[in-house]
C-alpha cells in the first residue's frame, strides 16, 4: 500500500512539474487576456461518485472566440460559472488557456508531503526486517 501511496505522489510531482514548465515556457511569448468562466469539467477522480473539476472558459483573440478546459487546473474548489479570470494563451496553441496562478500549487504540495511521509513509511518497514 505504501509503495502504491508513493508511485501516486511521484506520478502526481511529475505532471504538476511538467505543467509548470510548459507555463515557464509559454510566459514570454503568451498573451495575457480576461476570460469568462462557462463551466466546470467534470472528471472521475477514480473514487465512486467523487470529481475533479475543471474550469472551462470563454476568451477572445483578435475577434476570434475560443472555448476550452484550463490546462493546469489544480482541481480546488470549482469556479464560479460567470465570473471571470486571467489565462495566459499560447498564440501557437490557443486551445490550451492556462492559469498564469496555477502550477505548483496545492495539489504538488500535497503530493510532495505524501510522498514524503511514504518514503519514510517505506524505509521503517524495511529497518523493522
Amino acid at each position: 500500500m505504501t509503495a502504491a501511496v508513493l508511485v501516486a505522489s511521484l506520478v502526481t510531482m511529475a505532471r504538476e512539474l511538467r505543467r509548470n514548465v510548459t507555463l515557464r515556457q509559454i510566459r514570454p511569448t503568451a498573451l495575457e487576456l480576461s476570460a469568462e468562466v462557462i463551466d466546470n469539467s467534470a472528471t472521475s477522480s477514480g473514487k465512486p461518485g467523487a470529481y475533479f473539476l475543471t474550469p472551462v472558459v470563454r476568451y477572445y483573440i483578435e475577434g476570434k472566440r475560443y472555448e476550452a478546459e484550463i490546462v493546469n487546473a489544480t482541481y480546488g474548489r470549482p469556479a464560479d460559472v460567470g465570473s471571470s479570470m486571467t489565462v495566459l494563451v499560447s498564440p501557437d496553441s490557443p486551445y490550451s488557456p492556462m492559469d498564469p496562478y496555477g502550477g505548483l500549487g496545492a495539489t504538488l504540495r500535497g503530493a510532495v508531503i505524501t510522498g514524503v511521509l511514504s518514503t519514510l513509511l517505506l524505509v521503517w518497514q524495511f529497518v523493522l526486517m
